[in-house]
């Protein structure tokens, strides 16, 4: 494509000299002074190499190149009107589309409702189920944009923010007849399998989540609850799960009760990655659905 010589301003400066037929009316018309005006149709003659106007008469008159450019001018000038105007509307009308990362233990519902809510703010989400360690480091890369995970005890890397947006419960379940009386000690607790739904689980969520000698790692949740049914072992899982919709499945009280069993989740995200009127959004409609 040969390279353009001419400038929007000359252009309109042409066509509106052609309209008003004068230098001071376009001069009026554009918000310019006179001497402007007239710089712009001196280098746009020049440019082109021929005149465009017989400058001795009042109002000016076009030569015949001048009448044939006119009609090119004003096709030109539209298209760069309707140009300014997609261009003013993109910021209202573009989508927004994001990767956001979770873990098992991140409400479903909760999710669902944040991905409706931020899409009648005209953000899209993918949503991609994955464990902290991994996330952090997808987050780093800039391969996904934002996280919402359990909360650990300890700081994340020097890249990455984090906020509390909200918590979840936790309680046991196992099979009906797993164990034989409740309340149950965690010392029983302690010597059954305990089922953990994480591939690798960080050393300050286990401190938190794990009570048995013996641990089965199972980080797939339809896979998870199979087990359960079958007695394979007991697990810490998030009310909001719903565990004890599963045939043969209940809730196991424990001698600890409740005491210790709400977990908060917080949001990760890198700096810079996301605009920062956008993560707001997202952050405050976490907070809401939590």
């Amino acid at each position: 494509m040969e390279l353009l010589r001419f400038t929007l301003a000359q252009i309109e400066a042409f066509a509106c000299v052609c309209e008003c037929g004068t230098l001071t009316g376009a001069a009026r018309r554009l918000k310019k002074d006179r001497t402007t005006v007239t710089e712009l149709l001196d280098y746009l003659e020049v440019d082109l190499g021929y005149t465009l106007f017989d400058r001795s008469t009042r109002p000016l008159t076009q030569t015949p190149q001048g009448e044939l450019l006119y009609r090119q001018a004003r096709l030109f000038l539209h298209e760069a009107e309707a140009f300014s105007r997609i261009a003013k509307q993109l910021p209202d009308t573009q989508k927004t589309h994001l990767r956001l990362c979770y873990d098992l233990f991140t409400p479903r519902e909760m999710l669902l409702n944040l991905a409706e809510r931020l899409k009648s703010q005209q953000i899209q989400l993918d949503m991609i189920v994955c464990e902290r360690a991994e996330a952090e480091k997808w987050l780093d890369e800039g391969r996904v944009d934002i996280g919402l995970f359990q909360a650990v005890n300890r700081s994340v890397n020097d890249h990455l923010r984090w906020r509390s947006v909200g918590s979840f419960s936790l309680a046991v379940y196992a099979r009906v007849d797993y164990f034989s009386e409740q309340p149950v000690s965690l010392l029983h607790l302690a010597s059954r399998p305990q089922l953990m739904p994480f591939r690798d689980l960080p050393p300050a969520l286990a401190g938190r989540l794990r009570i048995a000698d013996r641990l089965i790692q199972v980080n797939e949740i339809a896979l998870l609850e199979g087990m359960l049914q079958r007695g394979c072992g007991w697990a810490f899982l998030p009310k909001h799960f719903a565990p004890e919709r599963l045939q043969g499945v209940m809730r196991i009280e424990t001698e600890m009760g409740d005491n210790g069993l709400t977990h908060p989740l917080v949001a990760l995200w890198k700096p810079g990655l996301i605009n920062d009127a956008v993560l707001s959004q997202i952050l405050q409609a976490m907070e809401a659905e939590m």
